[in-house]
């Protein structure tokens, strides 16, 4: 087959890929890659991973129906045919081997695989430290993005430099002049040739950028743009600033219009990160090969400024209580709309309309948070162990280890683990021994008389239900005052309205005993 000739170089917009637009996906979609690392990416292992990624829900379609007993095998056909119209991308050919290159642009730019047709896949050392849970996304992210650049051996780009290192530059900038940075100015940031924080000032200072439109205008006439404006103004910008907000690195503020401000609680971090001089030679910016080990070997340069910066992350219950009950105050909310919001979650398009920048699975969280607040904050510490900037809203999930939401008192210890998991493979694997885990490994709560452990998911599969049942025997039997249940989401609201969470978690162990003994 003729090698296609490559393109001339030109000056392009920051971008990332767009099929994926949430990264907090990319931590599961890595736990299953990690399955087939030193694989040979050819036609058959590539259908093999593919089929493997529908068959454990990290990747779905409408036309790929998984039951209790598809296997890999029964669903390879499928993923051949729903992707037989992909193009070619990435050097991998067209169909579903494409597909796969959909899920590995962006970890491959930002270093986390190594990922080429025909060649053995490779994980990078913060890729398995991150499957493992030895660091959360936050660190994980905040690091690959200090060692990313935009002219790599994935872009044919001439802007040559880190895109992040300029953005966080810019806005520490701005800071200094008590000043932030609109969604509609973050679009002309996103065009700089050459990464030069001085010009971008003075850009901005002289021109208006009240609306996408206006925005979109000025760069379709000083750039060439040619593509769509939602492509321009939302798409494109949407990506890069989820992975900014992930790294912990930008929050969203809202003052009449979407503000982009540096995240205040990781200030000094951001700072020594920007103290690090990292640069790629042009080898490695050519060679995929060379890129990735040249990414994995500068671990050594920022892994430090992680575990020293891990320290000042311990999470204190009053200080987290005090946020949520500032958070609900200064936002106004009461037990109404925290349950609205949390009935329009996965839409979108819940009442308050700054949380809508939180990621769905961080912002179960959080809402579940803020209503155990709502009814049991003047008795319990409310803990959730998410990563929040200064204010209190969420940006990273828990760090390994951890369970989701400590709520406590000097008499009770009850954990929550909240998911948005439906997919029942995914739930066993991630939702099960780990969650019995947390509850058992805090050195804090051991001392407590009583234990409470609630599961929350949009919906309970009949295995895990079992699972937590006979978790709840066995801990009974060997003499724990612990009390367990997995409660679909909605019977979980329903019953924390009714402040009944003790006692029904008391009933349900009566329940549960009795059935057991009945059964022997």
């Amino acid at each position: 087959m003729k090698k296609r000739q490559r393109r001339e170089a030109e000056y392009k917009q920051m971008a990332f890929e767009t099929a994926v637009r949430n990264p907090e996906r990319y931590r599961g979609i890595l736990l299953r890659l990690s399955e087939f690392e030193g694989t040979v990416l050819n036609d058959e292992n590539l259908l093999k991973i593919v089929s493997h990624l529908y068959l454990v829900g990290e990747v779905s379609s409408s036309r790929i129906h998984i039951t209790n007993s598809t296997t890999i095998e029964k669903i390879k056909e499928s993923a051949i045919e729903v992707n037989s119209t992909r193009n070619a991308d990435g050097g991998f050919p067209r169909g579903y081997a494409s597909r796969f290159w959909t899920y590995m642009r962006t970890l491959s730019e930002l270093g986390f695989v190594y990922a080429q047709y025909e060649k053995p896949l490779k994980l990078s050392r913060m890729a398995k430290r991150l499957v493992k849970g030895d660091v959360d996304e936050q660190e994980a992210f905040s690091v690959q993005a200090m060692k990313y650049n935009r002219k790599s051996p994935y872009r044919n780009v001439s802007n040559d430099f880190n895109f992040f290192r300029f953005a966080l530059q810019a806005l520490l900038a701005l800071r200094e002049e008590g000043k932030s940075l609109s969604y509609e100015q973050f679009v002309p940031l996103m065009f700089s040739k050459n990464g030069d924080v001085a010009e971008l000032l003075t850009l901005l200072s002289k021109n208006k950028f009240n609306t996408p439109i206006q925005a979109y205008r000025f760069v379709k006439k000083e750039y060439g743009v040619t593509n769509k404006i939602a492509t321009v103004t939302d798409d494109y910008p949407d990506v890069v600033r989820r992975l900014m907000l992930i790294s912990g690195f930008i929050s969203i503020r809202y003052a009449g219009k979407k503000l982009i401000q540096t995240n205040e609680s990781k200030l000094d971090y951001i700072k020594e990160l920007l103290s690090v001089d990292f640069v790629l030679t042009e080898e490695e910016k050519s060679n995929p090969n060379r890129y990735f080990e040249a990414l994995d070997k500068a671990d050594d340069l920022f892994f430090g400024i992680v575990e020293k910066y891990r320290k000042s992350d311990k999470i204190d219950g009053a200080e987290y209580t005090n946020k949520i009950s500032a958070i609900i105050s200064s936002y106004g909310i009461t037990e109404k709309i925290i349950c609205q919001s949390l009935d329009s979650l996965q839409s979108g398009k819940g009442p308050i309309a700054e949380f809508n920048e939180i990621p769905d699975p961080l912002k179960l969280e959080f809402y579940i948070s803020i209503l155990i607040a709502i009814k049991y904050g003047d008795e319990f510490y409310i803990r959730p162990n998410y990563k929040a900037d200064h204010v209190g809203k969420p940006y990273s999930h828990a760090p390994g280890g951890r369970g989701d939401i400590d709520v406590y008192s000097p008499d009770a210890y009850w954990l929550i683990e909240v998911t948005l998991i439906r997919n029942r493979d995914q739930m066993l694997n991630n939702e099960t021994t780990s969650v019995i885990r947390h509850l058992g490994s805090s050195e804090e709560f051991k001392s407590r008389p009583k234990k409470y452990l609630s599961l929350v998911a949009p919906m309970i599969h009949q295995d895990t239900r079992e699972f937590f049942e006979y978790s709840l025997v066995k801990h009974q039997r060997d003499g724990g005052k612990v009390h367990i249940k997995a409660y679909p989401l909605k019977e979980f609201v329903e019953t924390t309205v009714r402040k009944e969470n003790f006692h029904d978690m008391e009933t349900h162990t009566k329940e549960i005993l009795a059935s057991f003994r009945s059964g022997l």
